[in-house]
């Protein structure tokens, strides 16, 4: 079972990994940035399916959507896998090792501080013996992120041995940024961000950029093309 789980792995971040822009590594920070319904979240869940079919333990924290959206999200982005492999037949069993190694968490209503994270993070350690080597935190508002904040996600990561991603929402009308930074708002706090990606439209599909990386100004086109669907990588992709 662990072959297939390893044979189905097609989010960008496998080859990210190929390409020397691997995950951020504990204590660090990626951030994927796109305008609004261009996939951010499934782009998001595609790096928690990839973390899990490579054995690790996630944590997904949503603002926005309930637990079980989330769990929804990751069913059907598995089931496409399987259906991509003709592999439906080990739906039931894959379905639960992810179970078993995901957990999922969400703040509705304003209710997000990173306190809560912390604490959160400290129950499921102390009580279900669960510590995930990668956070995901989708929908926060970077608006009200401050460098701080971000400084102790990243001491939570350090503390834990995970990395963290983010997503953030940039705006059409936005002004264009300056050489060498990111885009609003997440220029606001580009310090405290390690690994920065962009989903870029383009004829109906969705490109990957990377922005920055190790805190070096990359601005580099990967050739990377996303199912605009499913922000998996697209069939027959080679690099």
């Amino acid at each position: 079972m662990t072959d297939l789980m390893i044979q189905l792995r097609r989010s960008p971040r496998t080859l990210l990994e190929r390409d020397g822009h691997p995950g951020p590594g504990a204590g660090r920070l990626a951030l994927v940035m796109g305008r609004a319904g261009i996939g951010k979240t499934a782009f998001i869940v595609g790096i928690g399916i990839d973390a899990l079919l490579s054995g690790q333990k996630i944590l997904h924290v949503s603002l926005e959507r309930s637990v079980d959206k989330i769990r929804t999200w990751y069913d059907d982005l598995l089931m496409e896998l399987l259906r991509r492999e003709k592999k439906l037949e080990h739906w039931a069993a894959i379905q639960l090792e992810i179970e078993r190694n995901r957990h999922i968490q969400t703040y509705l209503g304003g209710t997000f501080s990173i306190d809560r994270l912390k604490t959160g993070l400290k129950l499921m350690r102390d009580y279900m013996e669960f510590v995930p080597q990668v956070l995901i935190l989708d929908r926060l508002e970077f608006e009200k992120l401050s460098l701080e904040d971000l400084e102790k996600l990243k001491a939570i990561g350090a503390e834990i041995g995970a990395e963290i991603w983010m997503s953030c929402r940039t705006h059409r009308d936005a002004p264009q940024p300056e050489a060498g930074h990111l885009p609003q708002p997440a220029n606001r706090v580009e310090k405290g961000i390690d690994l920065a990606f962009d989903l870029v439209p383009q004829d109906g599909k969705v490109r990957l950029h990377v922005l920055k990386d190790d805190q070096k100004w990359v601005n580099e086109e990967l050739n990377i093309l996303l199912n605009p669907k499913t922000l998996l990588l697209r069939t027959g992709v080679k690099r």
